[in-house]
């Protein structure tokens, strides 16, 4: 009896511990958190959860120019390979001005040393972009 007890009391206090994280801040370019992304990058899941997007059409500032952004892209990406980037989902904020999305990526992506998310904001005719949210974590 007292074996079951302090097994129950081990696995209650060691569950907290197994919880995902709370996530890591999207942040825009004055660093104003804007929401967060949840990730478990070993079973290929990313957890979106953005809030106050400006409503699309939008004009945008790149270091180009200002231009009429038309949809809003997801990616997640390697700061050491550039090479490495894989496409999460198109973004579109409702009367809200919020977007949630979980993307299931199929499989195990933590070996590919992915540390960066970002929000990329495109114009129509996708000649010009800008990051307009991004997070950084440690993989």
């Amino acid at each position: 009896m007292v074996t079951r007890l302090l097994t129950a009391l081990a696995f209650l206090v060691a569950l907290p511990a197994a919880a995902p994280a709370a996530g890591v801040a999207l942040v825009d370019a004055s660093g104003t958190s804007h929401g967060t992304a949840s990730l478990r990058l070993s079973s290929g899941v990313v957890q979106l959860k953005i809030k106050a997007m400006t409503p699309l059409p939008a004009a945008t500032v790149a270091p180009s120019g200002t231009f009429m952004a038309t949809t809003y892209k997801a990616y997640i990406s390697s700061s050491a390979d550039p090479g490495v980037e894989i496409f999460l989902t198109d973004l579109y904020p409702n009367a809200k001005l919020r977007a949630a999305r979980r993307i299931a990526l199929g499989g195990d992506v933590s070996h590919l040393g992915l540390d960066r998310i970002a929000v990329t904001a495109y114009s129509s005719n996708a000649q010009q972009s800008v990051d307009v949210l991004t997070a950084s974590f440690v993989p």
